[in-house]
């Protein structure tokens, strides 16, 4: 045991700091300006956000998307399989929001600008959880306020609005699972992922990897397996089953065959009807992406999908997911065609505009078409940055965060379903709070190897004791001098 000290710290509570100390510290002496600065712009953006919610109304724009959404809302217990091709999460919410509020303008405009004014704050606690740093969140606050592509977002009724600061929820109680370990934090962590995946599937694999990494890192592995598991039955067996009783299939999160056959299809069109009942019911349907109507890179190219043609199968669903596959099976193109349209893909998601919100008679719309450039840049540098860091990063569970970052720019163009420039919205919060960290790396750049060896010191006090008296751990460490730990572990 360490002597010659006033404070005890216990081994089981102790945890390496997400980040290398000089991030980790919370900043006691950050002059008051700075702070007020701060709190000023993040007031003014919550404001801006508003006032553009109740400047264009959510109920303004009611067709493709935004009218699909609503409709599917509004018609709960309706048994059309167009409302089971999507995840049930936001259709489930948005309803329960249309009947509280009486489906007026009003409620619906004050639910959305509350979830607009939500969605940073939630993100700048996730970026406070893992930094612990209150000037760096409160930075990072500011600037999501900021974001054009969040702000023109919620003047529309499209999953993103609830998807957004779910995940955000997620990414924070993922950090809070990390650091406390404990096994009621691992349910609700969970429980957050399975919320955010049955608003959009995209979570579904940022849950799998985060959730498969902190029960990895964790003790208690098989009991924290049995929360994750237990999460996700409570929201997968209800959707489930309401999935089979629209389409006959078990899919808890949507039906997203449909985006497979269109993606491997090369057709610019996607028309099919559905039949049930022995015929006694059928729908036609017929839909495009309005990635394959627009030109992405428009004014710089007027270069537009090579898509063209129809995709036309008819399913009946009595026969289960057979007709699914073998309209899967029959409309792929070769492989020479699915890499061009990889390719595509890639352009889709890095530079297309985001739909709905491209109107250019709308301000943020207009801004966030223009500002749609610098995110192909900006991942670039990023996950160069992310690289050259790598170390300090590494010494964290940032370096998780880090990587996740820059993963789906990289896999965008192998996603079984045609790209859309909204599709990179959660991706730009990551984007903006890694740059953020990495701006941190570049203005304190700590030796790692002071790091390593005073993080050596209490490894090995691991095997020694169970009770360290340790007040340099606050005093020393955390301030980045290294030789009062060295000193004490003598």
């Amino acid at each position: 045991m360490l002597s010659e000290t006033d404070h005890e710290l216990r081994i089981g509570n102790w945890k390496p700091s997400y980040l290398p100390k000089w991030m980790f510290n919370e900043v006691r002496s950050e002059p008051i300006w700075l702070r007020m600065s701060l709190l000023s712009l993040v007031a003014l953006g919550s404001v801006l956000r508003t006032v553009a919610v109740f400047q264009h109304n959510p109920l303004d724009i009611q067709t493709t998307d935004p009218g699909q959404w609503w409709h599917a809302a509004t018609h709960l217990s309706s048994f059309e399989p167009i409302v089971a091709f999507d995840p049930f999460g936001y259709q489930l919410w948005l309803g329960v929001v249309a009947a509280i509020t009486g489906a007026s303008r009003a409620g619906i405009a004050i639910h959305n600008a509350i979830l607009s004014v939500l969605t940073p704050w939630i993100w700048h606690r996730f970026l406070r959880e893992l930094t612990q740093n209150r000037e760096l969140a409160l930075i990072g606050w500011a600037v999501l306020c900021g974001v054009p592509s969040w702000i023109s977002i919620f003047s529309y009724t499209m999953s993103e609005t609830l998807f957004l600061p779910c995940m955000g929820l997620a990414f924070w109680f993922t950090v809070k699972f990390y650091r406390t370990q404990s096994d009621r934090t691992c349910f609700i962590c969970a429980a957050c992922w399975a919320v955010a995946s049955s608003i959009q599937i995209y979570a579904l694999p940022f849950a799998v990897f985060l959730l498969a990494w902190g029960i990895h890192k964790s003790s208690r592995r098989a009991i924290k397996s049995c929360y994750v598991f237990a999460a996700f039955a409570l929201c997968i067996m209800p959707l489930s089953f309401r999935t089979h009783r629209l389409l006959r299939v078990w899919d808890p999160f949507g039906f997203p065959e449909i985006n497979r056959i269109y993606m491997e299809s090369g057709k610019r069109t996607l028309r099919f009807d559905i039949s049930r009942d022995h015929g006694a019911y059928r729908w036609i349907y017929e839909f495009g992406s309005p990635s394959l109507y627009e030109q992405p890179l428009e004014p710089v190219s007027t270069w537009r999908s090579s898509r063209e043609g129809v995709v036309q199968f008819s399913i009946d669903e009595d026969h289960g997911r057979t007709d699914w596959d073998r309209a899967l099976r029959s409309s792929k193109t070769s492989w020479r065609k699915r890499l061009v349209l990889r390719f595509e893909n890639c352009v889709f998601f890095n530079f297309a505009p985001s739909w709905p919100d491209n109107n250019p008679d709308r301000m943020w719309d207009r801004a966030a078409i223009s500002m749609r450039w610098i995110w192909a840049p900006l991942a670039l540098t990023v996950t160069l940055a992310n690289i050259y860091y790598r170390r300090q990063l590494a010494l964290s569970g940032a370096g998780v965060f880090a990587f996740l970052t820059t993963l789906p720019w990289m896999l965008s163009a192998v996603f079984p379903v045609i790209m859309q420039g909204r599709y990179r919205k959660p991706v730009e919060g990551l984007l903006l709070i890694n740059l953020l960290l990495l701006i941190a790396c570049v203005r304190h750049d700590e030796p790692v190897e002071a790091c390593k060896d005073a993080e050596a010191i209490v490894e090995d006090s691991l095997n020694r004791t169970a009770v360290i008296d340790m007040p340099c751990l606050n005093e020393g460490y955390m301030s980045g001098d290294h030789s009062k730990l060295l000193e004490a572990g003598k």
